[in-house]
């Protein structure tokens, strides 16, 4: 039969035949015959046409699935509805072509990157076309087949068409087919590419302008967002103690239920840049969408106990007036919650996209705004209402700063990565769940270490107390200088291991642990210098004056370590290694540095001196630890873990079009990305 046929194809008019592989090179016919469709083999699928046309037989429209991309339609192809199959004797299929219309025009700008697909087949069909022992053919299918797995030629071939697609504004043009063994350019290029991590070249001087452009909004946008809660305690401070102290309490408990989401939202900090850089856009609002439905599911019985936080609060705080006032702070600052959450996630949406200054133009609007707010709902003769303005004014706050943020995706910048609502939002929360888990137990680990120190030093009496709260607000201004650089690194970090560049994130990674010691002095040496300053601003008593600034000598050295901390964990989130961090915080703060702390504290009447040495010890070891793994990882399983994570949102592509035989959709047992 095979035989028959040669003869019978040589007879043709040179001009008129296809080559075996299916692309002619003058009359520009696609025809992928000689090939037995399978679902395993990425030329010849059995496609089903998209549910939204209707029908059940293929059209011109699936040949845009056949490399992944997507052929615009013209009025010229409307003709063209289906490509016929011609049967052969023993029920086989000789052809399965489409003649495109002749104003197709020859592409120079050849896809180099998938060329081998075409080559490969051919080289493999050839021999099998060319034989007439049937027995001979299956064994040379079953011997190709198990030399190159179709399943990782579609990935490799799909990531990489959505890569070129996503990182380009295009515009249709008529289908350019280019000569033979190579893959035809479906669009033509009308502006400047973005910037492409797998092609750019990294120094670590370019690496360190880039981190600086990073840095500097990011530390601003968060100095901004402590000014919030000091606001809030100026404003109700003035109207009495009872209600400094019940604002104090309310805003513990609010930071500590916070950080709950804000440790859900670092999962972003791994998910959202890998999948940039991979050049996967559609998957980052993916990301973005099913960590904002997690948070609000896993906010409800927060709130629940925030309604009914007079109840709670009465085994901690016995004065009734205290946790009266303190529980109605929280029932109205309910509403706010959702927003804060949103507004977080939204931003760690933008930074994944190197977008970083949004924060301050956002936080520059809403914090003048915020005081005046406070001030006016809180003190002014006809509409203040005392103690309850400060929660209302905070819950605007709130709201405006999610809105403003939204407005700037939806009208400046950010909304490349953003492919509408989807259900897949509502999918895979147990393997998020296994980033948000860690990330929220580094982040409360470090802020309960903190509480726990301002409740010891409560023993050692009133100026004890009231030192240690300005040295512990302080050093947690401070840190966000240091959080900020390592936000900016670990984005960079996952933007190289989502491109596939281990080298790159490696110079990152180095560049980030490296910047912690110049961030580490920077802060030392402003505590140090400024210590007496500081004292001041927060007290006019002599006494716990002289405290704080003896007190700063040593913070301003734990700040060194500290940074460290902050930068490390980061780095780690970038590399998807949540879980070390977290047990490492955790292990060390619990079972060493707090244990060490209280045994000099009132062991070695070292009182809150002895405190902070505990506490900076562990950060010391704890920033030593994480900084080893980070520079030290393994990288092939950074890279294994981050291409399982892509696989599931690649797959879920194919919702809309079926590329198999079954109706069966995305289950829970595929990777998260």
């Amino acid at each position: 039969m095979a035989t028959i046929l040669t003869k019978t194809l040589s007879q043709v008019h040179p001009k008129l035949r296809t080559n075996g592989i299916g692309i002619g090179n003058n009359h520009r016919r696609i025809s992928l015959g000689f090939l037995r469709p399978s679902n395993r083999n990425p030329l010849v699928r059995k496609y089903r046409r998209r549910r939204r046309y209707g029908g059940d037989h293929a059209s011109f429209r699936s040949l845009d699935d056949d490399f992944g991309s997507s052929v615009a339609h013209s009025p010229l192809l409307e003709d063209i509805d289906e490509y016929m199959a011609e049967p052969l004797e023993d029920g086989g299929e000789l052809s399965r072509t489409v003649s495109l219309p002749s104003r197709v025009s020859e592409t120079p700008d050849i896809q180099t990157d998938v060329d081998w697909i075409l080559q490969e087949h051919e080289r493999r069909y050839s021999s099998v076309d060319n034989s007439d022992d049937e027995e001979t053919q299956d064994e040379l299918r079953q011997t190709s087949e198990d030399a190159l797995e179709y399943d990782d030629f579609m990935r490799r071939v799909r990531r990489q068409l959505i890569a070129d697609v996503g990182r380009r504004k295009k515009r249709p043009s008529f289908v350019s087919v280019s000569s033979r063994g190579s893959v035809p350019n479906i669009y033509e290029i009308v502006e400047g590419e973005e910037e492409d991590f797998k092609k750019e070249t990294v120094t670590f001087k370019s690496e360190a302008k880039v981190l600086l452009s990073y840095s500097l909004p990011l530390i601003f946008t968060f100095l901004l967002e402590q000014i919030f809660p000091m606001v809030c305690s100026l404003t109700v401070g003035h109207l009495g103690k009872n209600e400094l102290a019940a604002v104090s309490l309310a805003s513990m408990t609010t930071n500590i239920t916070l950080a709950v989401f804000e440790g859900i939202s670092t999962s972003l900090d791994t998910l959202c840049p890998q999948a940039y850089g991979s050049g996967n856009y559609r998957s980052v609002g993916i990301h973005l969408q099913r960590c904002i439905a997690f948070s609000l599911i896993v906010y409800i019985p927060f709130g629940f106990i925030w309604f009914f936080s007079n109840y709670f609060l009465s085994f901690v705080v016995k004065e009734k007036e205290l946790v009266y006032l303190a529980s109605k702070f929280l029932r109205i600052a309910i509403l706010g919650a959702p927003a804060y959450i949103m507004f977080e996630n939204l931003k760690r949406f933008l930074q994944a996209q190197g977008i970083f200054d949004a924060g301050i133009y956002v936080l520059l609007l809403c914090a003048p705004f915020n005081v005046f707010m406070s001030y006016t709902l809180v003190w002014n003769s006809k509409i203040g209402l005392g103690y309850i303005g400060a929660p209302i004014a905070m819950v605007i706050n709130f709201w405006l700063m999610f809105f403003l943020l939204l407005l700037y995706v939806i009208y400046i910048d950010g909304k490349r990565c953003w492919d509408g609502f989807t259900r897949k939002a509502f999918t895979h929360w147990k393997d998020l769940s296994h980033l948000a888990i860690p990330g929220i137990v580094m982040l409360e680990a470090e802020d309960l270490s903190y509480e726990i120190l301002t409740l010891f030093s409560s023993y050692f009496g009133t100026t004890y107390l009231a030192a240690q709260s300005a040295v512990s607000t302080t050093a947690a201004l401070m840190y966000m200088i240091p959080f900020a650089v390592g936000i900016s690194s670990s984005t960079r970090i996952a933007n190289f291991i989502g491109a596939g560049r281990p080298e790159c994130a490696r110079i990152a990674s180095e560049l980030g642990i490296s910047s912690s010691i110049f961030v580490g002095l920077l802060n030392c040496s402003i505590l140090i210098a400024g210590r007496h300053f500081i004292a001041r601003i927060f007290s006019r008593d002599e006494e716990v004056i002289l405290l704080i600034s003896e007190l700063l000598l040593l913070v301003g050295v734990v700040e060194i370590f500290d940074s460290l901390n902050a930068i490390a964990g980061s780095c780690l989130r970038g590399q998807g290694m949540q879980v070390i961090g977290s047990v490492i915080n955790l292990t060390v703060y619990y079972l060493f540095a707090i244990p060490l702390g209280i045994l000099l504290g009132w062991r070695f009447d070292m009182k809150l001196f002895g405190l902070w040495i505990g506490i900076g010890s562990g950060m010391c070891i704890i920033g030593l630890m994480e900084g080893y793994f980070v520079l030290f990882p393994n990288w092939n399983k950074i890279l294994q873990k981050a291409e399982m994570l892509r696989e599931t949102d690649e797959d879920g592509s194919e919702d809309e079009t079926d590329f198999s035989d079954s109706d069966s959709e995305p289950n829970e047992t595929t990777s998260l990305l």
